[in-house]
């Protein structure tokens, strides 16, 4: 497909089917309505529409101060138990159905025969493979991977994972996210739990191993990480930021080497594995300590510091 036909099928997007009404398929009919499409919501859960309406209106305030699309409303967002009627029409589906490959392979399976096979299917997976995914499909090359981060109307990123297979299927849902205000990465090739979530598990086994040998409680390895490292990620990724970290930028390949050292000495050792026992540890200490209030305030943190901070850097990359 041309640079031109790509951009010509995502401009015609106008209508998403978001196929699952949990948190993670609300929060992309949030992110879709804000950007002025309209979207049909499935669920075969009749009560799941008295969610994403309160899911709805409790993201209203973070969504105007992102900025709404003119003509953007709720009212442009469609609640059905019918999978026929919501994919009637669709042109483009979001599927976020439960983290099960046997059932989202079937799930993918009956959208891809009531959908038309010009049609991007995106799947929200955390983790699985479109190679997987699309088993049971007639038009495979629409299969992909479309993974957003949690809340999806909050956080840009997107990350596209389809292999060769579906590479005009991903070349058109990238434009197509990008013109909704999505942060698009499209990996390489297909690697189980993409970028993100790799990365995070990463930080996560360190976190569990600094606890398993008490050297800091969670709340202040929390407090470490947010007003340290984090803080410059938010603006640029590890590897920009370490680059900063050079005396001498053309020599930065030796400056690499060293990192290696370090790495060695102060990495947990590589055949440190947290069990069962620890996890549970780990999840109470955060039940009776940074989760001790429940988690309506920390969301109320969490969308007034990202929304400060997606505003922040739009007009520092503007100066």
């Amino acid at each position: 497909m041309t640079e031109q036909k790509t951009l010509g099928a995502a401009n015609r997007i106008a209508r998403v089917t978001c196929i699952g009404g949990g948190l993670i398929g609300a929060g992309w009919a949030a992110h879709f309505m804000r950007a002025g499409l309209k979207v049909v919501v499935y669920d075969p859960a009749a009560e799941r529409e008295i969610f994403l309406k309160e899911y709805l209106a409790k993201a209203m305030p973070s969504l105007a101060k992102l900025g709404m699309t003119p003509g953007a409303s709720p009212t442009r967002v469609h609640f059905t138990t019918n999978m026929e009627e919501a994919l009637k029409d669709a042109d483009f589906v979001q599927e976020s159905a439960t983290e099960n490959i046997d059932a989202k392979i079937n799930l993918i399976g009956e959208i891809d025969a009531l959908t038309a096979p010009d049609v991007v299917i995106a799947s929200s997976s955390s983790g699985f493979l479109a190679a997987d995914l699309r088993r049971a499909v007639r038009h495979p090359e629409r299969i992909l991977i479309g993974h957003p981060f949690n809340p999806p109307y909050l956080v840009p990123l997107v990350e596209i994972a389809g292999g060769d297979p579906a590479s005009q299927a991903s070349a058109t849902a990238s434009e197509f996210y990008k013109s909704t205000g999505c942060e698009v990465v499209s990996l390489n090739r297909e690697i189980a739990g993409y970028i993100g979530n790799r990365i995070q598990y990463a930080v996560l086994r360190e976190i569990l191993y600094i606890v398993s040998q008490g050297a800091a409680d969670l709340q202040a390895i929390d407090t470490a990480i947010a007003s340290g490292p984090a803080i410059r990620w938010a603006v640029m990724g590890a590897s920009s930021a370490l680059f900063l970290g050079a005396r001498n930028p053309a020599a930065y390949g030796d400056y690499a080497e060293g990192l290696a050292d370090e790495m060695e000495r102060y990495l947990a050792p590589p055949d440190f594995q947290p069990d069962r026992q620890l996890m549970r540890a780990y999840g109470e200490e955060v039940l009776k300590g940074i989760g001790a209030n429940g988690q309506a305030e920390l969301m109320e943190l969490r969308d007034a510091g990202v929304v400060a901070i997606r505003s922040a850097l739009q007009r520092a990359r503007k100066t």
